[in-house]
């Protein structure tokens, strides 16, 4: 299995969106506290008990222009997994990827703090 390079971007996102990179990859997800039934289930990515509702993996990329001190004219995106309560989009050549995200993002947001404290209080 390939070992992808994850990364969540730093930053404060609004009622769980959270978006990084995976690889050469761009992703967004909407992932929350507990598992939910239109989630993704982190065993066989099938919807079903787990807890993001919202997962894009795209590319993007820009125009070549003439002066290449300009910003491209049009940014196209590719979408290589784009799950809305259930898969639009999955390309076969990329669910190893997928599957790794999906148990990362499982894993980070499903870590609980817990207040430790000394035995006398």
């Amino acid at each position: 299995m390939d070992n992808y390079n994850i990364k969540v971007d730093d930053g404060k996102y609004k009622y769980g969106y959270v978006r990084g990179s995976v690889g050469d990859f761009y992703w967004y997800a909407l992932v929350h506290r507990s598992e939910i039934e239109h989630g993704i289930n982190p065993m066989n990515l099938q919807t079903g008990n787990g807890r993001i509702s919202r997962l894009c993996v795209y590319k993007e990329f820009g125009e070549e222009k003439p002066n290449r001190y300009l910003p491209p004219t049009s940014v196209k995106r590719y979408i290589y997994a784009n799950y809305k309560r259930e898969w639009d989009v999955l390309n076969s050549n990329y669910v190893g990827m997928v599957k790794q995200l999906v148990d990362y993002l499982e894993r980070r947001y499903s870590l609980r703090l817990v207040r430790g404290g000394s035995k006398d209080e």
